[in-house]
């Protein structure tokens, strides 16, 4: 919904601006952020950062899951030689590992989402300060983003100029 009226917003003051003495004057662009994250340099080092993350996770959750099983394995196989009481505790303590096992999953999946989320809204930052720096040396009346638009020429995609300057700042 704020795309929406963000871009009849944007539309709006194009319409406005573009009476005949404003018409030569207005100069209209688009960046692809999402282009930007994949291809720029801090973008890619973001996502091997997420996926370092993801994979450590991922270790540790096939880690828990195999002792898991060696335990449900060794409950199977000792089950007819137990007493209940002994049963009932080894069954137990498998649900809590099991209980345990689902929680840090969900903990891992909350960070990691956190983590993007924290990424990208920097980098969004990072990324519009250079889209603006950008706009005002190039003349550029307006500058949006490639998700509310339906339709443009390629003329108009900066995103190339945009994730070159970003990799220059980034060093």
């Amino acid at each position: 919904m704020k795309r929406v009226l963000c871009a009849v917003a944007a539309f709006g003051f194009v319409i406005a601006m573009s009476s005949a003495s404003f018409a030569a004057d207005i100069k209209i662009g688009y960046v692809d952020f999402a282009r930007v994250q994949q291809e720029s340099k801090a973008g890619k080092q973001a996502y091997k950062s997420i996926e370092k993350m993801f994979n450590d996770k991922q270790s540790q959750l096939d880690q828990r899951q195999k002792e898991i099983e060696k335990l449900m394995g060794e409950l199977e196989k000792q089950s007819s030689l137990l007493s209940e009481d002994v049963k009932r505790q080894k069954e137990d303590k498998l649900q809590k590992d099991y209980k345990e096992l689902q929680r840090f999953k969900a903990d891992s999946e909350d960070e990691l989402n956190k983590k993007k989320s924290e990424m990208a809204k920097q980098m969004y930052g990072e990324v519009a300060a250079i889209i603006n720096k950008y706009g005002k040396q190039e003349g550029y009346t307006l500058i949006l983003e490639k998700s509310m638009v339906l339709f443009a020429p390629e003329g108009v995609d900066v995103t190339d100029k945009v994730i070159k300057s970003y990799d220059e700042t980034k060093g």
